[in-house]
Parts: C-alpha cells; sequence; structure tokens
C-alpha cells in the first residue's frame, strides 16, 4: 500500500471500507497500516477540535463550486490571490486531522497535476474536500479508495442528502474551517473555499450561511465529463485499495452533471445578483486577470493585493486546456445535456 495522505482516515470513513467484502481481500498489513493510522487521525482529530472548542462562529464563506473540471482550482488560486483571504492550505487538508498539532512546512518547489499539470505546493490553496474524505464526512471521493463502489455513493451527489443530515458533517466543516483560521492566525475572517462536491451541498451551505457569495465555473459539458473521466481515472491510479473495474464511472459522472445542472437552476431563481456569479471558463483562459476583476465587481469585493495577483496569473499559466472529440457515452448523455441547458440560462 502506498502512502497517500488519503489513507489516514477517521473512524466513520475506515468504518466505511472495513463494511465491504473487499476489505478482507485487502493484504493483512494494509489492513493493520489502514487501522493503526484510523486510529491516530482520530485522536489527534480530538486533540484538534478541543483547541478551538471556543472559537468564534465562521462569517458567510465565498463558494467556488461546479462541475469537477470546470476551473474551480485556477479561480481559487487568483481570488485567493486577489484579495488575500485565508483559505485552506494542501498541507492543512492532506493532514487534516493533525494540522494544528504541526508546524506549517516550509515553501518548497511544486509538483504538477497529472490531469492538467497545473503546479501545486503544500502552501498551495487547495479543496477542502480532501480534508472532509478523511475527517470522516461522506464524501464523493470515496470512491478514489475503492472505486467498484461509485454506486453505493450516488447519494453524496444528491442536495436532499446533505440537506437532511447536516448534523452527521456540519460540524466536522466547520471545525476543519475553524482550525484552518487559527493556525493563519486571523480568527473571524471570511474564507474562500473551493471544492466542486460543495455544489451538491450548496443548498445546505447556503441554509447555514445566507449570506454566502458564490462562484460558479461553467465550461462546456461534453468536455467537463471527458475531462472528469480522465482525472478520476487518475485519481484511482494513485489512491485505490482495490482492484476491480471501475464500471460505474460513466453513469455516475453523468448523474453528478445532472445534480449540478439542478443546483445552478436554483441558484438562479432563490440568489440575489450580488451574491452569486457565473464564470465561463474559456472567459478565464482567455482573459484570466479581466474575467476575475469582473467576478470581484459583480461581488463587489476589493482587488487588496495586485501584485500577489500577477505571481498567481503567471503560475496558473502553466496548466493544459485539452480538447476531447469523442462522442459521450449515452449514459451520461441526459446529464451533458440538462448542465448545457442550466449554463445556457
Amino acid at each position: 500500500m502506498t502512502h497517500s495522505p488519503l489513507h489516514t482516515l477517521d473512524a466513520p470513513a475506515l468504518a466505511w471500507l472495513r463494511a465491504d467484502r473487499r476489505w478482507r481481500q485487502l493484504s493483512l498489513g494494509t489492513r493493520a497500516q489502514l487501522r493503526w493510522r484510523s486510529a491516530w487521525a482520530s485522536l489527534n482529530r480530538k486533540l484538534s477540535e478541543g483547541r478551538v472548542a471556543d472559537a468564534a462562529p465562521l462569517q458567510a464563506p465565498l463558494f467556488i463550486v461546479g462541475p469537477w473540471r470546470s476551473g474551480t482550482t485556477v479561480m481559487h488560486e487568483l481570488l485567493t490571490a486577489a484579495t488575500s483571504w485565508p483559505t485552506p492550505l494542501t498541507w492543512q487538508c492532506m493532514n487534516a486531522t493533525a494540522f494544528q498539532l504541526l508546524p506549517a512546512p516550509p515553501a518548497r518547489s511544486g509538483v504538477a497535476r497529472p490531469m492538467d499539470g497545473l503546479e501545486i505546493s503544500a502552501l498551495s490553496p487547495q479543496e477542502d474536500e480532501f480534508a472532509l474524505l478523511t475527517l470522516g464526512v461522506d464524501s464523493a471521493y470515496r470512491g478514489f479508495l475503492m472505486p467498484e463502489r461509485l454506486p453505493e455513493l450516488l447519494h453524496t451527489l444528491d442536495p436532499a442528502h446533505w440537506q437532511a443530515n447536516t448534523a452527521d458533517w456540519l460540524p466536522r466543516f466547520e471545525r476543519f474551517m475553524a482550525g484552518v483560521l487559527a493556525s493563519a492566525g486571523q480568527p473571524g475572517r471570511r474564507l474562500i473555499l473551493k471544492s466542486p462536491n460543495h455544489s451538491f451541498r450548496l443548498p445546505a451551505l447556503l441554509q447555514r450561511f445566507p449570506q454566502a457569495q458564490v462562484v460558479w465555473m461553467a465550461r462546456d459539458a461534453a468536455t467537463v465529463f471527458h475531462s472528469n473521466r480522465k482525472m478520476w481515472q487518475a485519481m484511482f491510479a494513485e489512491h485505490r485499495l482495490s482492484t476491480g473495474a471501475a464500471d460505474g464511472l460513466d453513469a455516475f459522472l453523468g448523474t453528478a452533471l445532472q445534480q449540478c445542472a439542478h443546483v445552478l437552476a436554483s441558484l438562479q431563481a432563490t440568489v440575489p445578483a450580488d451574491r452569486w456569479v457565473t464564470v465561463d471558463q474559456a472567459d478565464l483562459a482567455r482573459d484570466p486577470q479581466g474575467t476575475v476583476q469582473h467576478a470581484l465587481a459583480q461581488l463587489q469585493l476589493e482587488l487588496t493585493d495586485p501584485a500577489a495577483l500577477q505571481a498567481a496569473l503567471g503560475r496558473t499559466r502553466q496548466g493544459r486546456i485539452e480538447r476531447y472529440d469523442t462522442p459521450v457515452p449515452a449514459v451520461a448523455a441526459a446529464g451533458v445535456a440538462a448542465l448545457d441547458a442550466a449554463q445556457r440560462r
């Protein structure tokens, strides 16, 4: 077994692994190591939560959402640089149970992501879903560990699931974010949070934070589908524990796109125009600075650090934009059509 940070799982995530027959097919050494790492993760989480037990309630965040592979990572980097707002960093998300007990790592050169070549480092803004996965939240990213079980995770794409079960996940979400703010020495500040998975949680998150603002990233849905196929397969290769085929991936992605379409339609109907903005990934690629400035103006946010924005623009230009000309499989066609229609509206 590789020593991926995603294999250091709090007790609920380990219980999910152990509930499947494939758990018993893992080697004895792998199972022992996973249990050992989980025991430490649970202990460290409890110690970390004690440090923020009296933290002030979170202010309404700015959420960067949209389908996976729609440009959320680049927008996260640029908006974080432009505003100087705190945000979860890679080393925190990949050490979610213990980062409050550790010193911050030194700045080092980054590594290129396999799906697009975009460079990330320990101190880069990061998707907090990786933290929620290791903290035991019922995440779609559990599929990275056992791809054969993707059909079991369809409920994580359903906004109604997150609205009905806030007591199961929202406290861990908030305690992690309080730890991020405490670690940065910025308690009480607004956060920028990026996760395509929050697209499915967005109705629940907007109930919890009625004044939150939203950046929704849009991209041609067929391209999103094919790019996701590549990304998920790369993550399977990096993190999987089991060895079976991920036969349900195309249907899973089709459902995800359809649910994104539903959430986007609800945003259009219920959220005031000064609290959310749609950003087209093609516009971001063509004119990143102008697109960021337009988003800031729409949300009435200030550009506080032009120099940091220029540096981030230089870093994000390294990423690849890939083209796909293969057809979308029938099992995902409805999701692709629904998302394109919602984005056109």
